[in-house]
């Protein structure tokens, strides 16, 4: 059974990709457009600020949660326009969505 399960589930590895200018982004896409974080740490919340106020002229709108329980209710209440991020320690995080959760790249042991 192992065997059959890990090669069902094979470890995903993400290449590495070229510095390239993307051009400018369009706002529109992030109206109503809600980030929220756990846990609501003094680096968080200096991340989170920087992330909503000094890449977008109207901010986007960001919310603390005291868990990551609390995250994943607020992701099943607005599910299309949320995104979740959980800050493992000051220098990593996942990010959460409604359906998954998005791995690092660096990320190579089994679940």
């Amino acid at each position: 059974w192992l065997i059959l399960m890990s090669m069902m589930h094979p470890h995903r590895k993400y290449d590495e990709v070229a510095n390239t200018d993307l051009g400018s982004l369009d706002a529109s896409v992030l109206v109503n457009f809600v980030v929220g974080y756990t846990p609501p740490t003094p680096a968080a919340r200096e991340i989170m600020k920087k992330v909503a106020f000094d890449n977008f002229e109207d901010g986007l709108i960001t919310e603390e949660y005291l868990s990551e329980e609390e995250l994943e209710e607020a992701s099943f209440l607005k599910p299309s326009n949320f995104v979740g991020v959980v800050f493992k320690d000051s220098m990593s995080y996942q990010l959460r969505f409604h359906d998954s959760i998005a791995m690092s790249s660096i990320y190579m042991e089994s679940r």
